[in-house]
């Protein structure tokens, strides 16, 4: 498929950014009166835009003269390019950025975004910070120490964001760093069996959430575990798949390793017989830094054939990881693997596409709406249902 000039646009500011005109950014502030993004995670780090067509996309920030501008004039926002001028609106970050919750743990005053974030329409709750594992290309164990926080608090963080003036979220994600697993012949040592509590957590926020509940985590031993999640309330499954390559693995992401590509596809499986196809993703990493793009595309053939949605996530370095310097992914590889992994969908025939299907959160994935009936636009019911197309 040949991609329009919208959409090749969409990749060029995924992979290159933008370069802010102080247009832009007094217009931003005169309106919503809060910072252009909160820059947290590497690939939530940049601006939030949507060019026509529904191409929503996190641009970064950049100061090279030749990327595209974004600015403010008379006729609203746009970005312009060697092509010319493109409108567009914009996805602020949501107003309770600055608002506090007191922490029944120590009794202080701690920022709502400690708990959770929206990005365009969807806002992700983290009951860990930090992270059990390290990932060398994520920035969570090496920004964050590990703890738990309490329900409470995320429940407090999701409701705001369901009724928010300026980023107002139709769906939650609970993600953020993994539990620490028990510790084998050692069951209930204090700290150790957080698999457990944070199942917990889960059923807490899928029973009290005024909005619905997806959840990404990684696999566990129990295949059965995802039909206890099911019967929990949760919506959706992430479970990422991440890097292909088994010796790549073991080498950015060793306890990902550990836990072994196999056992993570057979997880995948059980999850989309607990969930049905169209309600299981998984994220799959690319770029020249991560694997050969080979290896990326059999991962995503693997999970196509489990019938688990593939989205497709851009390496973006993050300074405070070891892969810093390594090259972000290009245009190039973007435009190719979301051109070849169409083709493997269309191939398999059995109704999947490339994720995430809620159209907003294409802001910082390789993905495109199209007319298949597999995407859900802003109207649509984000909750469990049979799949229009699968």
């Amino acid at each position: 498929m040949a991609l329009t000039r919208l959409e090749r646009l969409k990749f060029r500011l995924l992979a290159d950014g933008v370069r802010i005109d102080p247009s832009a950014a007094r217009a931003w502030h005169e309106q919503f009166e809060g910072p252009m993004t909160l820059a947290e995670y590497a690939t939530t780090s940049g601006v939030s835009l949507v060019l026509p067509g529904e191409l929503y996309v996190n641009a970064p920030q950049g100061e090279d003269a030749d990327l595209p501008a974004f600015r403010h004039g008379s006729d609203g926002y746009v970005v312009t390019t060697s092509d010319g001028d493109v409108p567009l609106t914009v996805v602020p970050v949501p107003a309770f950025q600055d608002r506090t919750v007191r922490d029944r743990d120590d009794d202080t005053l701690q920022p709502m975004t400690n708990y959770g974030v929206t990005h365009t329409d969807r806002c992700r709750v983290s009951p860990i910070g930090g992270c059990a594992w390290r990932c060398k290309f994520c920035d969570l164990p090496y920004e964050f120490q590990y703890r738990k926080k309490r329900q409470e608090h995320l429940l407090e963080v999701i409701e705001a964001a369901a009724v928010d003036p300026q980023a107002p979220a139709r769906h939650v994600l609970v993600s953020g760093g993994t539990p620490r697993a028990p510790i084998p012949d050692r069951p209930g040592r204090p700290g150790s069996d957080d698999e457990a509590w944070i199942d917990g957590v889960y059923g807490y926020l899928a029973e009290h959430s005024p909005l619905p509940v997806d959840v990404m985590l990684p696999p566990r031993k129990d295949l059965n575990h995802p039909f206890r999640l099911r019967e929990l309330g949760i919506n959706m499954l992430s479970i990422n798949l991440e890097v292909s390559d088994p010796a790549r693995t073991k080498q950015i992401a060793p306890a990902k390793a550990r836990v072994g590509r196999e056992h993570t596809l057979d997880y995948i499986e059980r999850a989309v017989e607990a969930f049905d196809v169209g309600f299981v993703q998984s994220l799959v990493v690319f770029g020249a830094a991560i694997e050969p793009m080979e290896s990326t595309l059999q991962g995503v053939q693997d999970l196509v054939d489990r019938g688990a949605i593939p989205v497709l996530s851009a390496f973006r370095p993050h300074a405070s990881t070891p892969m810093r310097d390594a090259p972000p992914a290009s245009l190039e590889e973007m435009v190719e693997i979301y051109e070849r992994t169409l083709e493997i969908c269309e191939r398999a025939d059995n109704g999947v596409r490339p994720g995430p299907r809620c159209i907003a959160c294409h802001h910082n994935t390789v993905t495109l709406p199209d007319a298949s009936g597999f995407y859900s636009g802003p109207d649509d019911d984000l909750t469990l249902r049979p799949c229009r197309v699968c």
